[in-house]
């Protein structure tokens, strides 16, 4: 685990007008709350398992359920982490989960009904989400428009691209078994697509923390003309953020339709807020205060048990959402908290 750094990081939440995330510089001292909120998510994370263990041994504490949760869930950490990025460098990319629907049709069409192989379908796939991200990162580092603004309307524009080019219809035909595999496949009884994602996650962690690459794009998020003023190339590395972001939805929609078979023209768009709900649950753990991978990772998966579980105690299906809502508030409590004692 990471423990905080005396540098500028970026902060979930502003208080200024600005529709864009802000960031604080971080204060040498450690006070004894931003040790505590370190270990907040592991914490939370254990004492979920343990508490709904005891009260559905036969059902949760299980191989077969922890397979389940951490394959569903491979998904959503990618486009997660393709969120992230882009709030590093004080960003939006409310594209990310279109971006990824737009991926998994692309990955279907192209194998299911083109008959390409699997590699050039995946390939194809991925390559147009970087795309779409590198147009994303143009439209606001060198366009200027507010990040919120154009991804919102790229968003848009592809959720109707997607749906005319296949007719609102799911695609479900020769999707081949190579392509399956992937998402259905274990290894050591852990599924396939999360083994990519932590693999792609520690990647992530690296060139975020260890080198000069990671650091100039937090501190694109500390103050951006500052960064600029003192010789970052400003614009490029926020375009890089952006198609990095595309890059990981694209690996997120072929990991979609290689665990379902299919795919659907209007999946994607519902990765958005629980995405963007575990960048900011994660940004009040491990590195507080900061947008960070190993947080976002946790994040997702809180929410994922602390969801299964209480499906399997059987609460009312309007109690999912309700804890959901409540841990997001709590998040935003903390993170509250957390900017009073850095400042």
């Amino acid at each position: 685990m990471n423990t905080p750094q005396t540098d500028t990081t970026t902060l979930p939440v502003s208080t200024d007008t600005t529709d864009e995330p802000r960031s604080l510089p971080r204060t040498a001292s450690n006070p004894t709350g931003i040790r505590a909120a370190q270990w907040a998510l592991p914490a939370i994370l254990v004492t979920f398992i343990a508490l709904f263990s005891l009260a559905q041994p036969a059902t949760f504490a299980t191989q077969s359920n922890i397979t389940t949760i951490l394959g569903s869930e491979a998904v959503l950490i990618l486009v997660a982490l393709g969120a992230m990025l882009p709030l590093i460098v004080g960003q939006y990319d409310l594209s990310v989960g279109a971006n990824m629907g737009m991926a998994s049709i692309a990955v279907a069409m192209a194998t299911g009904e083109l008959g390409l192989s699997t590699a050039v379908g995946i390939a194809i796939a991925i390559v147009l989400s970087t795309l779409l991200g590198l147009a994303n990162g143009f439209l606001v580092a060198k366009i200027g428009i507010s990040s919120f603004v154009a991804t919102l309307a790229v968003s848009s524009l592809l959720s109707g691209v997607v749906i005319w080019s296949t007719d609102g219809t799911v695609i479900v035909n020769n999707i081949p078994p190579a392509l399956t595999d992937i998402g259905r496949q274990t290894i050591l009884s852990i599924p396939i697509p999360f083994l990519l994602v932590i693999a792609i996650a520690l990647i992530m962690g690296y060139v975020l923390r260890m080198t000069p690459t990671g650091r100039y794009l937090y501190a694109i998020g500390g103050s951006s003309e500052a960064s600029r003023l003192s010789g970052l190339r400003v614009d490029r590395l926020t375009i890089v953020a952006f198609a990095a972001s595309g890059f990981l939805c694209g690996v997120g929609g072929v990991l979609l339709v290689s665990k379902l078979g299919s795919a659907n023209p209007t999946t994607g768009p519902e990765f958005l807020l629980p995405a963007f709900a575990a960048c900011f649950l994660g940004a009040t753990s491990i590195r507080p205060g900061t947008f960070n991978v190993t947080g976002t990772v946790l994040a997702v998966l809180v929410l994922a048990v602390g969801s299964t579980g209480l499906q399997l105690i059987g609460v009312p299906f309007y109690i999912e959402p309700i804890f959901a809502g409540i841990v997001l508030l709590i998040a935003a409590l903390v993170t509250r908290y957390l900017r009073k004692e850095q400042s």
